[in-house]
């Protein structure tokens, strides 16, 4: 399988630091939502796109927290709302939304 952008959202932590109350669940199933519907349309690129739900990205502020991988772009206070936009300008299109990017570490490939 050739991945080519794997989607980690910090949705359920443990130990609640970086959000409050039910915003991951809410982001989360808004995410799957929103690949599914991308892999069931025809016209989708065929980019391989994998998702994770994770406990802690150990940011600890500003969540939910989602991580684009190979990118290394780290989106704060993603909620339901700013999934698809996310998804279609940068997971899609290739470009990242700066306003809502608070750190960038790039993965070497």
């Amino acid at each position: 399988m050739n991945v080519q952008k794997h989607l980690l959202l910090c949705a359920t932590p443990t130990k609640q630091k970086c959000f409050k109350g039910d915003e991951g669940n809410k982001t989360w199933e808004c995410l799957k939502k929103t690949l599914k519907n991308y892999e069931n349309d025809s016209s989708s690129r065929n980019i391989q796109i994998m998702r994770s739900k994770v406990d802690c990205l150990r940011i600890c502020k500003n969540g939910p927290i989602l991580l684009i991988w190979p990118d290394g772009i780290w989106y704060e206070k993603v909620s339901p709302e700013k999934v698809s936009e996310i998804f279609t300008s940068h997971v899609i299109n290739g470009n990242p939304i700066e306003k809502w990017i608070f750190k960038k570490t790039p993965f070497e490939k």
